[in-house]
C-alpha cells in the first residue's frame, strides 16, 4: 500500500469547475448520523457530498483528527466552537473521501483551509471503510455555543483535577450548595466549590496494616463484562468486544477488601448488568422492576428521612464500584450527579420533596421513579406556538432533520413563569439547577438507524440532565416518530460513557429488562425526561414532528465538565443559549 502524501486540499478545489449542484459550494460541511451539533463530518467535494475516513484502528486513537479539526468544522457550521472528536458509524461505501486526516491549527475559516492527508483514489475503498464494516470510522466533531465562562462558576481545590480521568483513586465532590460569601459574580451565575480528593485504595490499605475486609479473596463480586453474555445488549458489537475484555482486566484484578464492599452493596440489593450498576434498590422508598420489594417499604416524606441512614453508602463501598467498574469518563459523571442520584445534598436527607406544590410534586415524583413525566397540555398560547413555528419556517416542513436556535421572546417569558416546572426541575437536581437553553426541533417523514443515530436505544452519554418537549403538532404514537423511553433506567450508572457504540443498545434487550413508553400527544401538550434513561427516536412513521427542547442540567455540572475541556454535551451545543439559574428555595 501506498504511502499517504499531504497536499493543500484548498488548491485543488481551486482547480475544479464550478459546482453546479444548487447553491452547494464546494467545501461545505454537514453533519449526518446524528444531530445539529453531533455527527459523522460530510463533505462537499468534487460536486458530491462524501465522508471522511478515519483508516486507524479504534485502539489507536484518532490521530489527525481532533480538538483543532472540531473548531474549524463547528466554527464553518456556525457554532461557536468545537467539544471534541469522535468514531461514528460509516456511511456509504460509495461516498468516502480521499482525506484520512485533517492538519488544522483550529483558526481556518474552513476545512478546505487545512491541510490535508489523502491515498490515491484506488485505495480509498479499503475494508475499514465499508459501509458495513464491523468497526466505525467515521470521523465525527461535537459542537457548542456554550463557553466554559458563561457556566456557574467552579472554584476547585484539591489535587490537580485533570487527574480525575487518570487516577481511579481520585474522585471530586462538589457542595450541594453554592458559596455564600462569593455569591453571584461575574456572569451573574453561582459559585460551587469543588474538591478533588484521593480515596487510598484497598491495595494500599492491606500493605499499610490491613482492614477487616483484607481477607476476602474468596468472595465472588458481580462478574458483567463477559462478552458471550454481555454483547447481546449492545447494537455495535464487534467494538463492543474489545471495550469488555478491557473492562474485565480492570475488574477481574480486585483486591480483597473491594470484594467485601462488593459483597455488602450485593447483599444491600444493588444490582449489576451488561450495561451499568444501578443503586437504586438500595434506598429506602426507591421503586422499579429491579427492586420487587420496593412494595412493602414505607414511602411516606417522614419515613423516608427516617431511614435516610440506610441509604447512605460509605466512601470504600463507592470507590469499589468507581475503580472497578466504571470507565474514566463514567466515574467523573457519577461523581458530579452524586446530588442528583441522591448519594449527598439534600435528595440524601429525603425531605427535598417538603417544599413542593402539589403540581411540581406529581413531576417530580414521576421523574424520580420512572425517569420521564407526561405533562399534558403546556398552556401555551397560539401566539408562543406560532413564534416557534415561524422560527423553523420552511424547515417545517423539509424531508431532513433541521433545528433553529432563533431567540423566542414570548417562549422565554413563559419559561420565566411557570413554576411548576421551575420547581420541579430544581428538586429533581437537588436543589439547584441550570436552563440552560431551547432550541425548535423539525424531525422528517423518513427516518432510518443508519441516517439517524439517535434511533438506537440509547442514553445520550452525559449523565444526569433532563429534557422538556414541547409539541407543536398532533404526535401519533404510531405514526408521528415518538420519541420512546425505558422506564427506571435512568437509575442506571452506565460502565462507559466515552464512545457512541458503548451507548447504542439492542431492541430486544431494552425491551426484555425495561418497560418502554411511547411519548405521542396532542400538540401543545409536552413530556419532561431525563437523557440518562435509555430512550430513542422512533425511525418508522409517515408523520414529521415538530418539537421545541427545552434542557437543564445541575447547576455546577457543566462549569466544571468545561473547565476540563471534555468531550461531554454539557450543555448540548445547538440550542439558544439562556443560562438561568434556578434555585428550589
Amino acid at each position: 500500500m501506498a504511502a499517504p502524501w499531504p497536499f493543500f486540499l484548498a488548491l485543488l478545489l481551486a482547480s475544479l469547475p464550478p459546482c453546479l449542484s444548487g447553491d452547494v459550494l464546494e467545501g461545505s460541511v454537514r453533519l449526518a448520523g446524528g444531530n445539529t451539533d453531533a455527527g459523522r463530518v460530510e463533505v462537499f467535494y468534487q460536486g458530491r457530498w462524501g465522508w471522511i475516513c478515519l483508516r486507524s484502528h479504534p485502539d489507536a486513537g484518532m490521530t489527525g483528527w481532533g480538538k483543532a479539526e472540531a473548531d474549524v468544522i463547528c466554527k464553518q457550521l456556525g457554532l461557536r466552537t468545537g467539544v471534541g472528536t469522535m468514531r461514528m458509524a460509516n456511511g456509504k461505501s460509495a461516498d468516502v473521501l480521499a482525506a484520512i486526516t485533517a492538519q488544522c491549527k483550529g483558526t481556518e475559516a474552513s476545512i478546505t483551509d487545512c491541510e490535508l492527508q489523502t491515498r490515491k483514489t484506488e485505495q480509498a475503498g479499503e475494508e475499514i471503510c465499508q459501509e458495513d464494516a464491523k468497526l466505525p470510522a467515521g470521523a465525527g466533531v461535537r459542537c457548542t455555543n456554550f463557553l466554559a465562562e458563561e457556566q456557574p462558576q467552579v472554584v476547585m481545590s484539591g489535587a490537580e483535577p485533570k487527574g480525575l480521568l487518570m487516577h481511579a483513586s481520585l474522585r471530586v465532590e462538589c457542595g450541594s450548595e453554592p458559596l455564600p460569601r462569593l455569591g453571584e459574580v461575574g456572569n451573574g451565575l453561582p459559585t460551587f466549590a469543588c474538591a478533588v480528593k484521593e480515596h487510598m485504595t484497598e491495595d494500599e490499605v492491606c500493605a499499610a496494616g490491613g482492614s477487616p475486609g483484607c481477607n476476602a479473596d474468596s468472595l465472588r463480586i458481580p462478574e458483567p463484562f463477559v462478552p458471550s453474555s454481555a454483547l447481546e445488549a449492545f447494537v455495535f458489537q464487534a467494538p463492543m468486544e474489545g471495550h469488555l475484555l478491557r473492562a474485565e482486566t480492570q475488574r477481574s484484578g480486585a483486591p480483597s477488601a473491594h470484594r467485601r464492599q462488593l459483597q455488602s452493596l450485593t447483599d444491600r440489593g444493588v444490582h449489576w448488568s451488561s450495561i451499568g450498576v444501578d443503586l437504586g434498590c438500595a434506598v429506602p422508598g426507591r421503586a422499579g422492576a429491579k427492586c420487587p420489594e420496593a412494595s412493602a417499604r414505607e414511602t411516606s416524606e417522614a419515613s423516608l428521612a427516617r431511614n435516610a441512614s440506610e441509604a447512605t453508602f460509605s466512601t470504600d463501598e463507592l470507590a469499589a464500584v468507581r475503580s472497578l467498574y466504571l470507565s474514566p469518563v463514567a466515574r467523573l459523571l457519577f461523581d458530579l450527579d452524586a446530588d442528583v442520584i441522591g448519594l449527598t445534598g439534600r435528595k440524601s436527607m429525603g425531605n427535598i420533596s417538603e417544599s413542593l406544590d402539589a403540581d411540581s410534586n406529581r413531576v417530580f415524583k414521576s421523574l424520580e421513579d420512572n425517569g420521564v413525566a407526561e405533562l399534558g397540555d403546556m398552556g401555551l398560547s397560539d401566539e408562543i406556538q406560532l413564534e416557534a413555528l415561524t422560527a423553523l419556517g420552511e424547515k417545517a416542513t423539509v424531508d431532513k432533520l433541521a433545528a433553529v436556535r432563533t431567540p423566542l421572546p414570548l417562549l422565554e417569558q413563559w419559561l420565566q413563569s411557570n413554576v411548576t416546572m421551575r420547581k420541579a426541575v430544581a428538586a429533581y437536581f437537588g436543589g439547584h439547577a441550570v436552563l440552560h437553553g431551547y432550541k425548535v426541533v423539525h424531525l422528517p417523514t423518513t427516518l432510518t438507524p443508519k441516517e439517524f443515530i439517535s434511533a438506537h436505544w440509547h442514553h445520550d452519554r452525559a449523565g444526569r440532565r433532563l429534557k422538556l418537549f414541547i409539541l407543536l403538532n398532533d404526535v401519533d404514537p404510531q405514526e408521528g416518530h415518538p420519541t420512546q423511553v425505558a422506564m427506571g433506567s435512568h437509575h442506571v450508572s452506565y460502565y462507559w460513557h466515552e464512545e457512541f457504540e458503548q451507548s447504542r443498545y439492542a431492541d430486544e434487550y431494552v425491551r426484555r429488562e425495561f418497560e418502554a413508553v411511547r411519548l405521542a400527544g396532542a400538540k401543545g401538550t409536552g413530556y419532561i425526561f431525563d437523557t440518562n434513561t435509555i430512550h430513542k427516536g422512533t425511525p418508522e412513521g409517515s408523520q414529521g414532528r415538530n418539537v421545541i427542547v427545552v434542557e437543564y442540567h445541575h447547576a455546577a455540572k457543566c462549569g466544571l465538565i468545561s473547565k476540563l475541556s471534555l468531550n461531554i454535551p454539557c450543555p448540548s451545543g445547538d440550542q439558544k443559549a439562556l443560562n438561568w439559574y434556578i434555585g428550589l428555595d
